[in-house]
């Protein structure tokens, strides 16, 4: 290795204490990585309280003005932990691209510069403060207590559902790394990535399965979760933590955003049922469909398979399972959710001056306070929250952004919405130009999604076959009410009517992104009804309340247990494995290797970066595969050794690996001789031979 200066050599040593010494994780090893999840969120605290103090109100009153009082933790947490892990995770990454040019191995002095600066900053700023503010200590009254205690207690089921489902398609296990059946295809690639920070050093940054080309795939969470690995955390419990923390905050947020749209508790703890358990007609369909005495309770707890009444639908495209496969989409929701938690009084000011105002084209259009930023701040910080989201989970942050410009239509303030828009895409453009060479999107337009029949009605078909009562419930109530809830509604939909008409990316089923965040906003004013019914004082009403919650959440329920029982098989990796090892220990991310076309393997495990690994995931992300799918071909069939040397020369490959499987496969013709030929061996065991481009035979 490359080092300049006695000090990197001695970040070196101090940080990369669980990736040097391996073996089993001891106590100060995992207590690291808990400190960074820890001093990310006391950043995000201290970074709130100083540039928007205003958030600590947010759950004192609806938007209407009502009391609320929510536990301030609904507010605090998820406001912190997004926050901190965004500047933190920015300025460890930052920080190791710029000492990459130093040392090989940047992860551990870029920590041993940024967590010891935040931690010192953080408890300066906070000790200051304290000094000059008064703070005010509210008793804790019986009834107090007991409202906070009311509102624990969900919060710690929810966390034990969460720990259950995570850890039961995620985790290792006596030294055996067990990745569930239900996600394993998107965890090549989260894997992959995660491998090649805490193995590897994948700065600058390309993208694990395409290896040689930049990085189109929005990384960052990978890059937490290696980061922690790196720290000291297990790979399970560096990839679970910050997913189940995503998920908490995603729900707290939707929690207050939907308590403080209809002033109900109830119409909160339902709209997290909702985002979790999805509305769908297809069980009941199925059960519709079974013949009579067919099938036992136990064989219906018992599958392993989701539905297919609609196009991927058995991919578990709509349910839970996305959220265990894609663990980086619940942070994205959660910025969101901060965003319009932090707008929406706006929107309801604007309709609250309509009603009173003579002349309301006036007011709407020409007042100052229609279009002049009042709190300048609430722009930057959500410009900064939602453009330093980019590369955390894109979609999300297009998504937010179509829900901010349909509310802006009809706000006071407009300008502070451009502020964030103007914002949010200077970063997002600037962070495609660091990472991506060329565009980062290609928006093309293509009506219909993924429905059957693309056209008006088979696209209405489609999503009443796909959402079922939700989109009946919020289609009734938006034509029989009125006000500010139905303009919500509609700005809650433009994700979804996004999804609907224009594609970014080649694969337009990555766009159920936005119809996902569409629903979940969606289900709050689902939520709002049901809560209406459960609350009556009428027999008749709760028992439709009840009705009407076990309709909307009985598929998304019962594709939970099918999760479940999918993930009773698991691809399992031995922690130790040959392959794995070896390529930890004698390549880096600079070293390229062609292979198989590899999904999950050993060789991902231990962060290797494929030329050209299973396409798909590279092909939804825009790069050309079929132009390196020839590529390959043509290396593993050359029968020329001189050919074969600077083709691969040419191309950046540093390793071919090959094993029993391309050696038997029908893909391509394999010349394993002519690689032995112009090649060394290296490594071989257990059917694997890996040859070094460049070596010197002997």
């Amino acid at each position: 290795m490359c080092r300049k200066g006695a000090w990197v050599e001695l970040a070196v040593q101090v940080t990369h204490v669980g990736s040097v010494r391996g073996g089993p994780h001891g106590f100060w090893d995992i207590m690291l990585g808990l400190v960074y999840i820890a001093l990310s969120i006391l950043s995000g605290r201290v970074i709130l309280d100083l540039f928007l103090p205003e958030y600590r109100r947010l759950g004192e009153k609806t938007y209407l003005g009502r009391d609320l009082e929510l536990p301030v933790f609904f507010v605090y947490f998820p406001f912190w932990y997004f926050t901190g892990s965004l500047l933190l995770g920015w300025s460890t990454y930052l920080c190791a691209l710029i000492l990459r040019s130093v040392t090989e191995r940047p992860l551990g002095p870029a920590n041993a510069v940024v967590m010891p600066l935040f931690a010192l900053a953080d408890l300066l700023i906070l000790w200051r403060t304290r000094r000059k503010e008064k703070t005010e200590h509210r008793e804790w009254s019986r009834e107090r207590m007991l409202s906070f205690l009311l509102h624990l207690l969900p919060v710690i089921l929810y966390v034990m559902f969460l720990i259950r489902m995570e850890y039961r398609s995620f985790a290792i296990r006596q030294g055996k790394i067990r990745v569930g059946y239900s996600v394993f295809s998107d965890f090549a690639t989260h894997l992959g990535m995660i491998r090649s920070f805490s193995y590897g050093n994948n700065f600058p940054t390309q993208y694990s399965h395409y290896a040689g080309q930049d990085i189109r795939y929005h990384f960052l969470f990978q890059f937490q979760a290696g980061n922690l690995e790196f720290l000291g955390l297990p790979l399970d419990h560096a990839f679970n933590l910050p997913s189940i923390l995503s998920m908490l905050g995603a729900a707290m947020l939707l929690f207050v955003f939907a308590t403080k749209l209809f002033g109900r508790r109830l119409c909160g703890a339902l709209s997290v049922c909702y985002m979790t358990f999805r509305s769908s007609p297809s069980l009941f369909r199925y059960l519709a469909e079974l013949p009579k005495g067919s099938m036992s309770l136990k064989e219906l707890l018992d599958r392993e398979s989701f539905f297919s009444y609609t196009p991927k639908e058995d991919w578990g495209l709509w349910n839970f399972k996305v959220y265990l496969n894609q663990r980086h989409l619940a942070f994205g929701i959660g910025v969101v959710l901060m965003a319009l938690l932090l707008f929406a009084p706006l929107v309801y000011a604007m309709f609250e001056k309509l009603k009173k105002q003579e002349h309301p084209f006036r007011a709407f259009l020409l007042e100052k306070d229609a279009i002049l930023p009042g709190e300048l701040r609430r722009g930057i910080f959500c410009g900064l929250l939602l453009g330093l989201s980019a590369f955390w989970n894109g979609a999300m942050v297009i998504g937010g952004l179509a829900v901010l410009f349909v509310m802006a239509l009809c706000s006071e303030h407009r300008l502070e919405y451009l502020i964030t828009a103007v914002l949010a895409v200077l970063l997002s453009s600037a962070q495609s130009m660091l990472f991506v060479r060329g565009s980062a999107v290609s928006p093309s337009y293509q009506y219909g999604f993924i429905a059957d029949n693309p056209d008006l009605w088979g696209c209405i078909a489609y999503l009443l076959a796909l959402s079922g009562l939700l989109l009946i419930l919020t289609t009734a109530y938006a034509i029989m009410e009125r006000g500010v809830l139905r303009y919500m509604l509609l700005a809650f939909s433009a994700p979804l009517v996004m999804a609907f008409t224009l594609s970014l990316t080649p694969d337009i089923t990555v766009n159920h992104k936005y119809v996902m965040l569409s629903f979940i906003l969606m289900g709050i004013i689902a939520a709002g009804m049901t809560a209406a019914l459960l609350e009556s004082r009428r027999i008749s009403r709760i028992v439709g309340g009840m009705l009407l919650l076990f309709v909307l959440t009985a598929t998304g329920v019962y594709e939970c247990r099918v999760t479940y029982n999918i993930d009773r098989e698991a691809l399992v990796f031995d922690e130790d494995d040959p392959l794995t090892q070896w390529i930890r220990e004698n390549s880096d991310s600079d070293d390229i290797f062609l292979t198989d076309r590899y999904a999950l393997n050993e060789a991902v495990m231990g962060g290797a970066m494929l030329y050209y690994g299973w396409p798909y995931y590279a092909w939804s992300a825009g790069y050309d595969t079929t132009g390196r799918e020839e590529i390959v071909r043509e290396l593993f069939g050359a029968d020329d050794p001189e050919v074969l040397r600077q083709k691969a020369t040419e191309e950046g490959i540093h390793y071919i690996l090959v094993d029993d499987g391309l050696r038997w496969s029908e893909d391509y013709l394999l010349r394993e001789d002519v690689i032995a030929a112009a090649f060394p061996l290296v490594w071989q065991k257990d059917g694997y031979s890996i040859y070094e481009v460049g070596g010197t035979k002997e």
